[in-house]
């Protein structure tokens, strides 16, 4: 047998080759295949290395990863000297994230959510770090401290909580001076005062004084006719108070009627006269100086103003009683303005006349202290600065011999018509005048029964409320006196309107104010009303739960401010003021009663 170093070398193994074997003292053949096969692969890895079994199914070992905070050596895997640096980057954080902390007791894990808590308690946080932002909403969050406890607080509530006192004081205002502005959204922006004042100067040729109508006598109140016109459409009495005008007020007046208009009180005039003629104006001015509170009057000429008036027309007697004569005339058609008329009397058949009374402008005048069953004669002449004008036409008056019963009361007339009242008001019966009281009844128009509404009152007016909507209703007026009751009137119709009000809403603005007398001049009321072109009406009553039987007609004074100046009560004792729409819709009463003396 030869030797194996005497056998030729091969250059390749495959697993097929076979190799003798003995077995059992029998010499046999196995393949290289076979033969490894039995036999542990050779174990390649790096030293240090983890070895382990990764691969589903046979096989052998394979290198196992080491994850980060992890070494290994000398076979020994040890995590308490971990490298961080081989620990994955996070790029954000929730509070429930766990992070590792050291101190004396050794190493343990804490929240996220406890690191907050700990920078909130106190400890001084930089905000250099932080991300800005360019704009803020109104619920973002603000950091505060209250009470030595950290807090949050919505930016709007921060804004809204802001109050000019906490402001510091201002020194006098100059052009450079700055405001704050909003244009063209809610961004808070600054502008100067000497920007403000071109704005202003723009707006100025837009601006015009309001206007306010005046038809009965009024007392000048600086909350409605300052830097007014006021227009007067009726012969009236124009009063001051200084106490509501203040100084500085200012209004220029226009007798717009054909009577003329009385500027009484202290007005200083400079023509002279305190009455102004048709057509004619004056400037009233206040002013507080050295000498006290004046009212100054500038009364512009007129060429009307330049002559006597004309003769009166139209003298009558609206009233005879046994003791006096009631005269009422028209103002003159001709001449100047009218601004005083001096009444005139004598018994019948007697030469010598007599001076019975004078008015300021007023047509009408009640001459008492007469005979009775006596014939008188009256005449009337009205003057103004130019000198008197021609005497009236003589009216022959016969006074009564003995009280009689009233006449019939005249011209009914139904005004201030709602869905549920209006006022009736007529003219006293000529004959029986003297302590006459009256009656007002009403009734469903086409029925019989009348319905009382008041009596026993000596007034020429009366509301009658409580009425249906969208009925007609007759009216009519009886005289009474001690010796007895005239006829009633003739019936008046009227029509209620439809249900459903004109006026929403009533807010008073100015009420009764200061020493008040009874039966004296007239109160100042305005209210914002809601439409602002509702119509309303004012008065008092002695109820805050029972409404006025008189109501006063407001005059619009500009946007929602409707006012008038009505008269006073007639009585002493604890007044309400009222307001409602013309048509009875929204009434309202303001629930602080004032005194009346």
């Amino acid at each position: 047998m030869p030797k194996i170093s005497q056998l030729p070398p091969s250059d390749t193994v495959s697993a097929a080759d076979l190799l003798p074997v003995s077995q059992s003292g029998t010499t046999n053949a196995v393949s290289v295949g076979a033969l490894l096969a039995q036999t542990q692969p050779a174990i390649i890895a790096p030293s240090p290395s983890l070895l382990g079994r990764t691969s589903i199914g046979p096989g052998g070992p394979e290198v196992v990863g080491i994850g980060g905070g992890l070494t290994l050596t000398n076979g020994t895997l040890n995590a308490a000297t971990a490298d961080l640096t081989l620990l994955p980057m996070r790029t954000s954080l929730v509070e429930t994230d766990r992070m590792l902390v050291t101190n004396q007791d050794g190493a343990g894990q804490i929240t996220v959510n406890h690191i907050r808590d700990l920078f909130g308690s106190g400890t001084a946080v930089s905000l250099n770090g932080l991300t800005p932002v360019t704009s803020l909403a109104q619920g973002d969050l603000i950091a505060v401290s209250q009470g030595g406890n950290g807090h949050t607080i919505t930016y709007g509530n921060l804004l809204n909580g802001q109050t000019i006192d906490q402001a510091s004081p201002a020194g006098p205002a100059s052009d450079s001076d700055t405001i704050w502005v909003g244009q063209s959204g809610n961004t808070m922006l600054r502008q100067t005062l000497s920007a403000v004042w071109p704005w202003l100067v723009t707006k100025l040729p837009l601006w015009k004084r309001p206007v306010v109508e005046l038809s009965g006598n009024t007392t000048l109140d600086g909350t409605v006719h300052n830097n007014a016109f006021i227009v007067c459409s009726g012969p009236l009495t124009l009063s001051t108070a200084v106490t509501n005008m203040g100084s500085g007020f200012n209004c220029d007046v226009i007798n717009a009627s054909t009577g003329t208009v009385v500027l009484a009180g202290t007005i200083i005039s400079s023509s002279g006269t305190n009455s102004l003629s048709q057509n004619q104006t004056a400037s009233i001015r206040c002013v507080t100086y050295s000498a006290g509170t004046k009212v100054f009057a500038s009364i512009s000429g007129a060429s009307a103003a330049l002559s006597p008036p004309g003769q009166i027309s139209g003298l009558t007697a609206t009233s005879i009683t046994p003791a006096s004569v009631t005269l009422s005339w028209s103002v003159p058609g001709t001449g100047g303005g009218a601004s005083t008329y001096t009444i005139q009397s004598r018994l019948a058949g007697t030469a010598i006349w007599s001076s019975a009374g004078q008015t300021n402008g007023v047509t009408t005048l009640a001459i008492n202290g007469l005979q009775a069953a006596a014939s008188y004669e009256f005449t009337v002449i009205a003057a103004n600065s130019a000198g008197p004008g021609p005497i009236s036409q003589t009216l022959s008056v016969s006074t009564q011999s003995v009280l009689t019963v009233p006449g019939v009361p005249t011209d009914i007339t139904i005004s201030g018509i709602t869905s549920t009242a209006f006022n009736c008001s007529w003219t006293a019966p000529v004959i029986g005048g003297a302590g006459v009281t009256y009656s007002v009844q009403y009734r469903v128009s086409g029925q019989t029964n009348w319905i009382m509404s008041a009596s026993g009152f000596s007034g020429t007016s009366a509301n009658i409320t409580g009425l249906q909507s969208s009925t007609g209703y007759d009216v009519q007026i009886t005289a009474t006196n001690s010796t007895g009751s005239g006829s009633p009137s003739s019936p008046v119709t009227a029509s209620t309107l439809a249900a459903g009000g004109l006026v929403s809403s009533i807010v008073w603005n100015l009420l009764p104010s200061g020493s008040i007398t009874h039966g004296s001049g007239s109160i100042g009321l305005n209210a914002h009303v809601t439409p602002a072109g509702g119509a309303i009406q004012f008065g008092f009553s002695t109820s805050a739960t029972t409404p006025p039987t008189s109501w006063t007609a407001a005059v619009h004074v500009n946007s929602d401010l409707w006012g008038v100046y009505a008269p006073t009560p007639p009585t002493a004792g604890s007044w309400f003021a009222w307001a409602e729409g013309t048509d009875g819709s929204s009434p309202t009463v303001y629930n602080t009663s004032f005194t009346v003396t």
